[in-house]
């Protein structure tokens, strides 16, 4: 960003030279689709994303290095994605998948299998590098997540079972969760669509969910929930044997959100559940996990009876208290769907942009303020596939807007589609666009939903002073996406540019008089938030005073002090305060009489004698004379 240097002040800035006008925090901006990686043939696919509260997150893919599939991250730090970094450094067997989970202060860990091992690597803050990886277990398709304190679980399959690793905050060792998770381990569990999910409380309580197969020959979905690195004892079966009363089938798919407490949390999966027809759709139901029990399913999707279509890639993704969004697709209209959830209720799943011509893809993600963003792919005819946005302000939706760019060429749904927002409402949207013009070529790309500065003040005072350079100060513009640099404007002109601070004095002079000034936040992004015009009002010029003695000067006689005071800015300068006159001999006087004639009598004697004239603004001039008064 160009900087702008400080410029000279003069007397042009005088008062009233142009309005300022206000503008609070304005809508947040889209931004379209950037490469964050590519284009380039080593680019295989997006693997997972995750945000931190606090604006700092990760990006996780699987790229060519050397002739084989690698784990990188690319992680997000003051508003935008930072080069690549491998982290299977030393490993010389293939990559197969990975995950990625971020907590406040930059702390991320990064899961991934590899030659059927699972490895991990953790970046404990911003500042110290990452970890070499580290295997902790063996098996595939991980999953991870992290605590609002840096805890966090990964659950992986091994052979047909379903694993799980802590990761301890304060040592960064990861250690297995004791057995198997799934419930009758000869059953195969955790493969396919039967893959491990897990999610993390604020507290620190795990709970994970998969699939596994039943001996009364349904696909069945499990939840349980982990306590450091005992499991519970009481996994739950969440698969329903009717949803709305009608008969329902084998159950895949899960996922599962958390919310800050641990006794609250939601599970979307997909199940096949019969209509009045007799036929059988896969559905996406959801069930709330309320303590060591799961409240009744509920249809999430937007079918009445009978169903339309069979759906499938169910997610879901909450906020600490509880609001969320489930997203899912029609699988013969290739049509995004999603239900928001509020007051832990969800209402009716609604369809979102048009029918597809290519798989879809459809994912949410949800901020503390209760902003949201849902993001989807859609080909409608001959299109190329495009990533489309529609925010949510307070739950309330917005404009729905394209966010991919179509010179990068046609999004590709099946190589990751993944969203995430911080706890202010901005939010990332990433997905994989394919090279128009070099084949085999894919960029990993991201578009941006991002808040603008917040809303501030300026606080210095409105009322005169006598500093030609006075501090001027004013709030923090809170922005999680990078530091936000200030612009001040005196009446109308820009006069500074300072980057992350909140107080700036002036290296020249303002004139004196009344002015008008005002501070605009901008963000790395351009955006600007501004503070309200407030008045800067400076009289640097003291008051100006005449004294003038007259009387014999013996004790006992009277001694007259003439004294003339003004303001010589007046009437655009403060006006004066007061005369004080100090006699010099222990006896004063204070008058707001600027003119007269004041008489003392002394004691013989040598004596200072004080006057002093000051402005509202606090300048003042000060006349002294000595006396040598002699006997009567």
């Amino acid at each position: 960003m160009r900087r702008l240097t400080t410029r000279t002040l003069t007397t042009t800035l005088a008062a009233g030279a142009a309005a300022l006008a206000w503008a609070g925090p304005a809508s947040a901006g889209v931004f379209l689709g950037d490469p964050v990686v590519g284009p380039s043939g080593d680019v295989e696919r997006l693997s997972d994303m995750d945000m931190a509260r606090d604006g700092t997150g990760a990006l996780a893919f699987i790229g060519d290095e050397g002739g084989a599939p690698r784990a990188f991250v690319s992680r997000f730090v003051n508003g935008a994605f930072i080069g690549a970094e491998r982290v299977d450094a030393g490993l010389s067997a293939a990559v197969e998948g990975s995950s990625v989970a971020a907590t406040n202060g930059g702390r991320v860990v990064a899961v991934f299998s590899a030659g059927g091992t699972v490895y991990a690597a953790v970046k404990p803050d911003g500042a110290k590098p990452w970890s070499g990886p580290v295997a902790i277990g063996n098996g595939a398709l991980p999953s991870v997540a992290m605590s609002l304190t840096g805890t966090a679980y990964a659950s992986f399959t091994n052979n047909g079972d379903v694993n799980v690793a802590r990761l301890d905050r304060k040592t960064n060792a990861w250690t297995p969760v004791s057995g198997a998770f799934d419930v009758d381990q000869p059953r195969d569990a955790g493969t396919g669509t039967k893959r491990s999910k897990v999610a993390i409380s604020a507290d620190g309580v795990g709970i994970v969910v998969w699939g596994e197969d039943g001996a009364d020959g349904r696909t069945h979905v499990y939840a349980r929930k982990v306590f450091g690195t005992t499991p519970s004892t009481r996994p739950q079966d969440l698969t329903a044997t009717d949803v709305d009363g009608r008969p329902a089938g084998s159950a895949d798919m899960p996922d599962v959100d958390a919310e800050d407490d641990s006794s609250f949390a939601w599970v979307v999966f997909r199940q096949a559940i019969a209509d009045v027809n007799g036929a059988t759709r896969l559905r996406t139901v959801a069930r709330r996990q309320r303590g060591t029990e799961f409240d009744p399913p509920v249809a999430v999707d937007s079918f009445g009876v009978p169903a339309d279509e069979d759906t499938y890639a169910p997610r879901i993704d909450l906020n600490g208290r509880g609001e969320g969004i489930a997203t899912l697709s029609g699988a013969t209209t290739n049509q995004p769907i999603a239900a928001l959830l509020q007051n832990d209720l969800f209402g009716k799943g609604q369809r979102y942009g048009t029918s597809g011509s290519v798989t879809s893809a459809a994912t949410a993600a949800v901020a503390d303020n209760s902003d949201a963003l849902l993001a989807w792919v859609q080909s409608p005819g001959t299109d190329a596939p495009s990533v489309r946005l529609r925010p949510f302000d307070d739950f309330v939706p917005q404009a729905e807007t394209t966010l991919s760019r179509p010179e990068l060429g046609p999004v590709d749904p099946t190589r990751g589609f993944e969203a995430v927002a911080d706890r202010a409402g901005s939010g990332i949207v990433a997905w994989v666009q394919q090279s128009p013009t070099q084949p085999g070529a894919r960029s990993i790309v991201a578009g941006y939903y991002d808040v603008p500065p917040r809303a501030f003040n300026a606080y210095t005072t409105q009322k005169f002073r006598s500093l030609s350079r006075p501090k001027l100060s004013w709030g923090d513009a809170v922005d999680l996406w990078g530091t936000v640099t200030y612009r001040v404007f005196i009446d109308g002109q820009q006069v500074t540019e300072v980057p992350g601070k909140t107080s700036w004095t002036p290296v020249n002079p303002i004139p004196d008089g009344q002015h008008r000034w005002q501070v605009q936040a901008v963000d790395r992004r351009g955006q600007i938030t501004s503070s309200r015009v407030r008045l800067l009002r400076v009289d640097a010029t003291p008051p100006e005073l005449t004294v003038k003695l007259s009387g014999a000067r013996k004790a006992g006689k009277p001694i007259k002090v003439s004294v003339r005071a003004a303001d010589v800015q007046n009437p655009t300068g403060s006006g004066l305060a007061r005369v004080r006159i100090q006699w010099g001999d222990g006896a004063s006087l204070t008058t707001k009489a600027f003119r007269g004639t004041f008489t003392h009598r002394y004691p013989r004697g040598t004596f200072t004698l004080r006057v002093s004239a000051t402005d509202k603004a606090g300048g003042a001039t000060v006349v002294t004379k000595q006396l040598r008064i002699a006997r009567t």
